[in-house]
């Protein structure tokens, strides 16, 4: 979705900051972003560190040269988004015109950045009750598999996009 969105509005050039961890989120957020640069015939650029904004902050200003404008960064967590905001404000680039930014979580930190950070939002209480929905059931069912749910994350877009 945030790969799809930053295509849309005509960013040349998408760039994605994941985090550097052997875990299935992370792989299905770096898999959508090389699903859908690949769907539009775009080579994906992929760099991967820790989940803290002072690392990201740190990586902006340390390749800020290979960064054109037009660019947009997509980036595995909210906290590194933060760090991604930081670094290229420290810069003065212009953000979203020339550069974007969305995250993922949706869970505090995109309400307080300037600007608001665009991301990509779980729904953590509807996740959360319909967990305790399965527990309570699969207890009620003396441990009977549960199956899968898949609830669908919302991109939210802020100021972070050009709208």
């Amino acid at each position: 979705m945030a790969t799809e969105y930053a295509i849309a509005k005509n960013y040349q050039s998408i760039v994605f900051l994941g985090i550097d961890v052997k875990e299935p989120f992370e792989y299905s957020r770096e898999a959508g972003y090389i699903n859908t640069l690949q769907k539009h015939q775009k080579l994906p650029q992929i760099y991967r560190m820790g989940n803290h904004s002072h690392e990201t902050e740190q990586f902006i200003r340390d390749h800020w040269r290979q960064f054109a404008t037009n660019t947009a960064f997509i980036v595995a967590s909210d906290r590194m988004a933060l760090g991604v905001i930081r670094g290229l404000q420290a810069q003065n680039a212009n953000i979203p015109t020339d550069f974007g930014i969305i995250g993922f979580d949706g869970v505090f930190l995109d309400q307080v950045t300037n600007p608001k950070l665009s991301t990509v939002r779980q729904p953590v209480q509807d996740m959360g009750q319909l967990a305790a929905e399965m527990l309570l059931r699969k207890i009620d069912q003396n441990g009977a598999p549960q199956g899968e749910k898949l609830i669908p994350p919302e991109l939210m877009i802020r100021g972070t996009m050009r709208q």
